[in-house]
């Protein structure tokens, strides 16, 4: 097996790319002037409570710009409540560790009956650490319930549980390792023991507990000493970061590019975990590192909206603001040896099952997900993508729900969302669009030019009404159009020039001097919704345009069986 962890740390961002089976499977960057916040571990002072969204928002100092947000579950409260948590279901600790114990907290129902107005006030000040870095308007999500990862476990001071990760199978194992946490945990603390402790020796995991409590009497030590609202504890940067949570046993060599961070790793990994120091190695290549293992092919993939698959199918991949559409293809793919179609669309579903798999993680897609697989008509094929889908998805660390595939091909699922995503991280909305994806076409531009032409012709106090728009308009307007301005010269008695702008967008155009922004402006407020009254019926000109002629269908539902990939369902 091709795994290994790719380190990119040259310039002012650090990139790592894990790589499985020689093909990229997650990315992670972080820019060193604006480095993520969770994991960081914040004196915070409460701003506002929000009895009627039973939560608080919180301040987490002067080096961050929004306020944090503070749920009642996540609100930590006497110490009598420990004994809540003694029969709380395991976190396997693996999947943003530093949010294991708000995970086993927000799962109490004691804990969300709680009232947030009985437990803060605006003033008071908390211990929190960020579990959800902020996404695009929000604010960052923090938990009172505290968690240090470390190699092999994590650990919890306000949890009264010892927990073993469900991915580590030998009942044996499990109770060697939770027997060893007992003995040498803190009392009234809590550990979760990682995936990653599965064969690890007692004393390895002995002083992977010790360095984490004497870590947390340290956080302790500080945030007493502090006065105001701050940061107590950085987490660990992304470089150090990766190697406690991604280097596995059949990870195969840690490449870093950068001198500096080679060395840091190195030592890092010489501490505390010895036995892959061997593994970490300095790139000494030419070319830059991404490029030699082809690395930034597959990242310019990874923000594209369709991905090929290798037989001839693909995937394409629509990310909304909380649901993301995944349709499956087969595009060329025939499937030579066979010639049942069924065969050849679910020898397609299956390979696409890897691959969506795969994208979910690269792309860090979070929330609703829905996968529109093509369809089938035995249950047994459907069954079959069903558990391949599962089993493409046992690799990925968040935690992950999904629904039993329905007979028109769809499964519905849900994927934790902790960080922005990849499409988030790397990309802006276009200027052009902004963001929808789709503009105006010239025609359609050039024909609302002229209609705005025939509303304000008789409105111009000169002899001359000046057009102005992006090139390719103007070039309609001259061309194909010229006749229609040289009808509405002669109606309007007036001269009509077309002046072509560079640089302007394909719908940005001026008429008369009143810009399209003003005219989209004016019209949106003359707008029967603008006015609250309804819509008034236009009494309609002889040869007059005719606006939603066709529009009797509105109300249909489309039917799947519509679309061009899909097969025929007629029957002879």
């Amino acid at each position: 097996m091709n795994n290994m962890l790719a380190v990119n740390a040259e310039g002012p961002e650090i990139r790592v790319a894990v790589v499985e089976d020689g093909a990229l499977a997650e990315f992670f960057v972080e820019r060193k002037r604006d480095r993520g916040l969770v994991g960081n571990i914040y004196r915070a002072k409460v701003s506002r409570v929000l009895p009627g969204m039973q939560a608080a928002f919180v301040d987490l100092g002067p080096k961050v710009e929004r306020a944090a947000f503070l749920y009642v579950a996540d609100v930590l409260g006497s110490g009598d409540e420990r004994k809540l948590f003694e029969d709380a279901e395991t976190d396997d600790g693996d999947e943003s560790p530093e949010g294991a114990a708000s995970r086993i907290a927000r799962s109490r129902k004691q804990l969300a009956a709680r009232k947030i107005e009985d437990l803060l006030r605006p003033g008071d000040y908390v211990l929190c650490q960020v579990v959800k870095d902020p996404i695009g308007a929000k604010g960052a999500r923090v938990t009172g319930y505290l968690s240090l990862p470390g190699r092999y476990s994590v650990f919890m001071p306000h949890v009264a549980q010892v927990g073993v990760s469900r991915r580590i199978g030998s009942d044996k194992e499990r109770r060697r390792l939770r027997d060893l946490v007992n003995e040498v945990r803190p009392k009234g603390s809590g550990f979760i023991v990682r995936t990653a402790a599965e064969d690890a020796s007692d004393q390895e995991l002995r002083d992977d507990v010790d360095f984490l409590a004497r870590l947390w009497s340290e956080i302790d030590r500080r945030q007493d000493d502090m006065n105001g609202a701050g940061l107590v504890y950085a987490d660990l940067d992304l470089a150090l970061r990766v190697v406690r949570d991604l280097l596995r046993e059949d990870t195969s060599e840690v490449m870093i590019d950068d001198p500096e961070q080679h060395e840091r790793v190195k030592k890092f990994t010489m501490a505390f975990l010895p036995r892959f120091a061997e593994r970490i190695k300095k790139y000494e290549g030419r070319r830059p590192i991404f490029d030699h293992y082809h690395i930034e092919p597959a990242l310019r993939l990874a923000v594209s909206r369709r991905v090929p698959l290798r037989s001839g199918g693909s995937l394409v991949i629509d990310q909304g603001e909380a649901l993301t559409a995944i349709d499956v293809n087969t595009g060329s793919f025939t499937n030579t040896g066979s010639g049942n179609l069924e065969d050849t669309v679910t020898a397609n579903n299956l390979e696409a099952c890897d691959e969506v798999a795969r994208q979910l993680r690269l792309r860090n897609i979070g929330g609703i997900i829905v996968v529109d697989f093509v369809d089938m008509d035995k249950e047994g094929n459907r069954r079959k993508v069903w558990d391949a889908f599962q089993k493409a998805l046992a690799r990925d660390r968040a935690r992950t729900n999904v629904t039993k595939i329905s007979e028109l091909g769809l499964v519905e699922m849900t994927r934790k969302r902790t960080r922005e995503s990849l499409v988030q991280l790397l990309t802006e909305p276009c200027p052009t669009c902004e963001g929808s994806g789709v503009v105006k076409s010239v025609t359609t531009v050039a024909y609302e030019i002229l209609r705005e032409v025939r509303r304000s012709g008789t409105l111009v106090d000169n002899d001359k009404i000046e057009i102005e728009a992006a090139p390719r308009v103007a070039e309609v307007l001259q061309k194909q159009e010229r006749d229609y301005l040289d009808h509405l010269e002669k109606r309007f008695q007036k001269s009509i020039t077309v002046v072509g702008q560079k640089g302007w967008k394909p719908d940005q155009f001026r008429v008369a001097g009143k810009m399209s922004t003003e005219i989209a402006a004016q019209a949106a407020s003359e707008s029967p919704r603008a006015n609250g009254g309804a819509a008034q019926q236009p009494p309609r000109e002889g040869g007059g345009e005719r606006g939603g002629g066709g529009g009797g269908g509105g109300g249909k539902r489309r039917r799947r069986g519509g679309r061009g990939r899909n097969r025929d369902r007629a029957t002879a």
